[in-house]
C-alpha cells in the first residue's frame, strides 16, 4: 500500500506541474494602438484563447474586463464568441455583457462615472476556444498623448502575438520593447508611421516571487509620442497644486501647531496624508492623467497615489519644507520612452532637522525605491527635466549584543542601549537560549522558502553586510552544550559564517553574511538560495545551556 500510495502521489505532483503549463493557450493575440490626426486615439485588444483545464475554465478566462470612461471613451465590442471544440459557435449573449463600477474606484465617488465592462464568456468546456475583438475609443483631447507602458508576457503562453503602434508622421514616437531581442519593423505610409512587432512562442510570465523587468525577467513594452519625457512629466506636475494655496497653508499651519521641530511636522504631515486621506487604487491612465487638486482631495478624504503625492507635497512645502515630488522608472530604457504609463513608484524627497527623507504617500514608511538605486532612473516632478541621483543606501548592518544569565531569565543589551528580558524555561536540566536578530536582517526576508530551481533573474533589494556579535556570561552552575565549532560557506552568492568559541564562563557567537551581488541570476541563485538557508537555520541563532 506503501508503495502504491508513492506512485500516486508522484503521478499526482507530475500531473500538477503539466497542467500548470497547459492551462490556457493563446493562438493569437493581438494589441493596436492608434493615435489620430485630430487626437482621438483607439486601442484594439484582438484574442483567441484555447482552454486545457477546469480551472482556466471555471476561474482564470471565465471572464473579459475593460475599464473605460464612457464620458470620453467608447467601447466597440467586434466579436465576442466561442468555438466549442466540435466547432458549435456559441456567440455571447447580450445579456452576457456586464456594466459595473470598477472595484479599485469604488469609496469613491469622484470616479464613480468610470465603467467597467464584464464579458461573461459562455459555452465553455475542455477545448473550447474564446475569440473577443474589442476597441477603446477616446475622444479627441481625451489623452494627452499616446503614453503605453505594458506588460508583454500573458497568464498563458502565446503562438503569436502582434503589437502595432499607429501615429501621425509628424508626431515624435519615442518606444522600446524592454528585455526583448524582437526587432520592430517600421513603415510610414499616407502621413502615418506604423512600428509593429511579432512576437512567436512567448512563454507564459513567470509566477517565480519578485520577478521584475528592472531584473530582466519581465518583457515590457513603453512607448510614447511627447516630445521628451520632460513635457510627460509637466502635463502631471501644471496638476499640482501651488504650496501658496491658502486652503494648503490653513491645514498645514493646523496639522503642525504642536510640533517643535521640521521634523516633526514632516512626521505629523505624513501621518495625516497617510492615516486620513484612503488609497484609491485608480492608476493615471485610468483616470486620463488627470488629478484632483489638494483642495478637493483632502476633505473629500480619498485619493489616488498622484492625488495624494500632490496633497503630501503641497502640505510640506506650505510648512516650510522644502519638499520635491518625483517619480521612479524601474528599467533602463530611454527615458524619453517613458510617458505617465510607465511610473513605477511616486515620492517625495524631503529635507528636515539636516536630513533627507524619502517619502511615498501611500505609506508613512519610506518607499522602497531607495533599494534599487542602480537600476532604476529618478525624474523630479516639481522641476520637469532634472533627473535625480539618490544615494545608494549603507546595508551594513552592525549588531553587537551582551547577555547576563541566571537560572530564570537572560538579561540582553543590544548595541549599547535596547535592554530585554527573556525567560529561560528549565526542561529536565537543559535550557534554550534564543539569540535575538535585527529585524533589518535579510533573514527576515522570505527567500530561504522559495523554490529550489529559479528560471529568471532574482533582483534583491540590495547587497547584504551583517554582522553579529554576542557575548554570553554563564553564571556559576550552568554549562554550554552546543559544541564549540567554526563553520563556512563561501560561493559565487556571497559568504556565511558561524563561530562559537568559550573562555571560562563566557562565551562569544559570531554570525556574518556578506551577499555581494544584487542581481541574482539562474546559474547564481542555487548558491544564494544555500546562503539564505545556512543563514536563517535556526539552530545557529541559539545556544543550548545545561543546568548542573
Amino acid at each position: 500500500m506503501k508503495r502504491i500510495y508513492t506512485i500516486i502521489l508522484l503521478n499526482f505532483i507530475t500531473s500538477l506541474s503539466l497542467f500548470a503549463v497547459l492551462e490556457a493557450e493563446y493562438g493569437a493575440l493581438s494589441k493596436t494602438y492608434r493615435l489620430n490626426a485630430d487626437g482621438s486615439f483607439e486601442y484594439r485588444y484582438n484574442m483567441n484563447l484555447t482552454l486545457f483545464t477546469h480551472t482556466a475554465m471555471n476561474r482564470t478566462y471565465g471572464e473579459s474586463f475593460i475599464v473605460y470612461n464612457p464620458a470620453f471613451q467608447e467601447l466597440k465590442i467586434h466579436t465576442s464568441y466561442t468555438r466549442q471544440k466540435d466547432g458549435t459557435i456559441i456567440k455571447t449573449p447580450e445579456n452576457a455583457f456586464v456594466e459595473v463600477l470598477p472595484r479599485q474606484a469604488a469609496n469613491a465617488p469622484a470616479y464613480n462615472h468610470l465603467k467597467e465592462m464584464v464579458v461573461v464568456h459562455t459555452g465553455l468546456e475542455l477545448g473550447a476556444t474564446i475569440f473577443l475583438d474589442y476597441s477603446v475609443i477616446s475622444k479627441p483631447g481625451y489623452l494627452p498623448e499616446l503614453d503605453i507602458c505594458d506588460a508583454i508576457e500573458q497568464t498563458s503562453p502565446v503562438k503569436e502575438y502582434t503589437i502595432t503602434l499607429s501615429v501621425p508622421e509628424n508626431k515624435p514616437l519615442h518606444y522600446a520593447l524592454v528585455n526583448s531581442a524582437v526587432k520592430p519593423s517600421v513603415r510610414t505610409t499616407n502621413g502615418v508611421t506604423e512600428v509593429s512587432w511579432r512576437i512567436r512562442n512567448l512563454p507564459a510570465a513567470s509566477v517565480a516571487p519578485l520577478v521584475s523587468a528592472a531584473g530582466g525577467g519581465k518583457q515590457l513594452l513603453v512607448a510614447s509620442t511627447y516630445a521628451s519625457n520632460e513635457e510627460a512629466i509637466k502635463t502631471l506636475s501644471k496638476q499640482f497644486t501651488p504650496a501658496g494655496d491658502m486652503p494648503l497653508l490653513s491645514l498645514s499651519e493646523t496639522l503642525t501647531e504642536h510640533s517643535a521641530t521640521d521634523t516633526e511636522k514632516l512626521q505629523a504631515i505624513l501621518a495625516h496624508v497617510d492615516d486620513h486621506v484612503g488609497f484609491c487604487r485608480l492608476s493615471l491612465p485610468e483616470t486620463g492623467f488627470r488629478i484632483r487638486s489638494a483642495d478637493d482631495v483632502n476633505p473629500s478624504a480619498y485619493g489616488t497615489e498622484a492625488e495624494k503625492l500632490n496633497l503630501l507635497t503641497g502640505l510640506l512645502n506650505a510648512a516650510g519644507i522644502k519638499a520635491e515630488a518625483a517619480a521612479a522608472y524601474y528599467t533602463r530604457a530611454d527615458l524619453n520612452s517613458y510617458g505617465l504609463s510607465g511610473i513605477d513608484e511616486l515620492f517625495v524627497l524631503a529635507n528636515a532637522g539636516g536630513e533627507q527623507y524619502l517619502l511615498t504617500p501611500k505609506t508613512k514608511l519610506a518607499s522602497p525605491v531607495d533599494n534599487y538605486t542602480d537600476y532604476a532612473q529618478y525624474v523630479s516632478i516639481t522641476n520637469p527635466g532634472k533627473q535625480i541621483t539618490l544615494k545608494a543606501p549603507d546595508k551594513k548592518l552592525e549588531y553587537a549584543c551582551s547577555i547576563a544569565l541566571s537560572a530564570e531569565k537572560a538579561e540582553i543589551q543590544t548595541n549599547g542601549t535596547d535592554k530585554r528580558e527573556q525567560p529561560l524555561i528549565n526542561n529536565n536540566g537543559y535550557i534554550l537560549l534564543s539569540l535575538p536578530e535585527s529585524a533589518e536582517s535579510i533573514s527576515n526576508a522570505a527567500y530561504k522558502t522559495y523554490n529550489s530551481k529559479r528560471e529568471v533573474n532574482l533582483l534583491l533589494p540590495g547587497k547584504a553586510n551583517e554582522n553579529y556579535t554576542y557575548t554570553i556570561q554563564l553564571p556559576p552552575g550552568m554549562e554550554l552544550c552546543t559544541p564549540e565549532t567554526t563553520q563556512t560557506t563561501d560561493n559565487v552568492a556571497g559568504k556565511a559564517t558561524y563561530a562559537v568559541r568559550q573562555d571560562g564562563n563566557r562565551v562569544e557567537v559570531k554570525r556574518t553574511l556578506n551577499i555581494n551581488k544584487q542581481l541574482i541570476t539562474p546559474a547564481d541563485y542555487a548558491s544564494f538560495r544555500n546562503l539564505m538557508i545556512e543563514w536563517a537555520d535556526i539552530n545557529k541563532r541559539r545556544l543550548l545551556l545545561k543546568v548542573k
